[in-house]
C-alpha cells in the first residue's frame, strides 16, 4: 500500500468514489461488443477517436464496422485499422486514409494491396521506410524506389538490390541524398560523375568512393575549394603527401594538420600555418617541432592547452615554463610535476592569474594565497 501526503493511492481503474474535492471520478469503461447502434453516443466515439485512433479497439462491434467511425479512427493514427472491422479493413479508401496518416500501417494491409502501386506510393509519401512493407516485385520499381528515398534516404534499405547496380537510378539516388553512395555497386563507386554528385553534398562521400577516386586530385581540390577540409581524411596517402594540397587544406583549418602525412607532420612552414590557426593543431606536429620553443610559445599565447602538447623536454624546463605562465598563469598546469611544485614558477603563475593556485600541491596552496 503506498501513500502520498498521509492519502492511500488507489489505482484510477479501482477508484469509485469521488476524490476529496468532490469531483466525481469518470471512468472510461468499454462498452459491450454487442452494443447496438441506437445506444452507441455518436459524439462522444467521434470525439474519443478524434483524440487517440487507437481507442477503436474498445469500440462495440457496429463502430468497428461503421466507415464513418473508422475513418476517424484511421485519420487520427493509421494504424486504428488493425482493429477494423475485416470488411472495413480491405476497404481502399479506409485504406487510403490510414496510409495517408501512416505509412507504415502497410505492413498490416493483405499481401494484395502491399502489391497496389497507388497504395504502396501513398505510404511512401508519408513515410519513406514504409517500403519494406511492399512486394517485392513494386521494391523493385525504380519509380516507385526514388519516390520512397526522397522521403526518406534510408529506404534505399529496403530497395531490390538489383536496384544498385542501375547507374541511373543510382545518380538519381545520391542527388537526393550522398549516403545512397554507401549502397552502389563498387563499379558505380568507381564512376567519378556519380561520386562528384555525391561529393558536392557532403565531404563524408568520399569515404565510400573507390581507392582510384580517392586518389583523383581535381576531386580533392574541388572539395577543398568548397571549404571541406575534411575531405583529406579519406584521401589516398598519395594525396596526404602532396605538400600543396596539405597548404590549401591549412588555409581552410589548421585542423587539417592531422589529415597530412607524417613527413608533411614535420614541415616547420606547414606547422606554423596550422598552429597559427588552431594552436592545438600542435597535437599533430611531429616530436621534433613540438620541442619547438618557437612553435609552441605562439601557440600558447592562442590557447594555454596548446602547452599540453609541446615535448616532455620543455614541459620540464623551467626558464621555458617560467615564460610560459607569464604569459598565461593557468597553464601552469601542464608543466611536469617537478615544476608545478616549483615555488617560484607558482607565484609567477599566481601572480599572473590567481586561478593557477588550483594546480599547487596542497602544502604551497597555503603560502600562494
Amino acid at each position: 500500500m503506498q501513500k502520498y501526503r498521509g492519502k492511500v493511492l488507489v489505482p484510477y481503474a479501482k477508484r469509485t468514489k469521488p476524490d476529496d474535492d468532490g469531483e466525481e471520478i469518470i471512468r472510461h469503461d468499454r462498452m459491450p461488443e454487442d452494443t447496438p447502434m441506437g445506444l452507441v453516443d455518436d459524439v462522444k466515439v467521434r470525439l474519443t477517436l478524434q483524440q487517440d485512433g487507437l481507442r477503436l479497439q474498445d469500440m462495440p462491434r457496429v463502430v468497428r464496422a461503421h466507415p464513418k467511425y473508422v475513418e476517424v479512427a484511421v485519420r487520427q493514427n493509421g494504424f486504428a485499422i488493425a482493429f477494423a472491422s475485416p470488411e472495413l479493413q480491405v476497404n481502399v479508401p479506409i485504406i487510403e486514409a490510414a496510409l495517408t496518416q501512416s505509412g507504415e500501417a502497410l505492413e498490416l494491409l493483405a499481401d494484395e494491396f502491399r502489391a497496389q502501386e497507388e497504395l504502396v506510393l501513398a505510404a511512401v509519401h508519408q513515410h519513406g521506410c514504409s517500403l519494406r512493407f511492399a512486394s517485392a516485385q513494386l521494391r523493385a520499381d525504380p519509380d516507385l524506389c526514388l519516390e520512397a528515398v526522397g522521403q526518406n534516404w534510408q529506404a534505399i534499405e529496403y530497395c531490390d538490390p538489383v536496384l544498385y547496380t542501375n547507374r541511373d537510378f543510382m545518380s538519381k539516388a545520391v542527388s537526393a541524398s550522398w549516403r545512397c553512395l554507401s549502397f552502389a555497386h563498387p563499379d558505380l563507386c568507381n564512376d567519378r560523375a556519380v561520386v562528384q554528385v555525391a561529393l558536392r553534398q557532403s565531404w563524408l562521400a568520399l569515404a565510400h568512393a573507390s581507392e582510384f577516386l580517392r586518389r583523383d586530385r581535381s576531386l580533392v581540390e574541388e572539395a577543398l575549394d568548397r571549404g571541406a577540409w575534411q575531405v583529406m581524411l579519406h584521401t589516398d596517402a598519395a594525396l596526404q603527401n602532396d605538400r600543396s594540397l596539405v597548404l590549401k587544406a591549412l588555409r581552410r583549418s589548421g585542423h587539417a594538420l592531422q589529415c597530412a602525412s607524417p613527413q608533411l607532420q614535420d614541415d616547420e612552414e606547414l606547422v606554423r600555418e596550422a598552429s597559427q590557426r588552431e594552436p592545438l593543431a600542435l597535437e599533430h606536429a611531429s616530436e621534433r617541432l613540438r620541442d619547438r620553443e618557437d612553435l609552441v610559445l605562439p601557440a600558447l599565447r592562442m590557447d594555454r592547452c596548446a602547452l599540453s602538447y609541446a615535448s616532455e623536454r620543455l614541459k620540464g624546463d623551467s626558464d621555458f615554463i617560467m615564460r610560459c605562465v607569464q604569459i598565461n598563469g593557468m597553464s601552469v598546469e601542464f608543466a611536469s610535476d617537478a615544476l608545478r611544485a616549483n615555488e617560484d614558477i607558482l607565484l609567477a603563475a599566481v601572480k599572473q592569474d590567481w586561478r593557477a593556485v588550483n594546480f599547487a600541491p596542497s602544502d604551497l596552496q597555503s603560502k600562494l594565497t
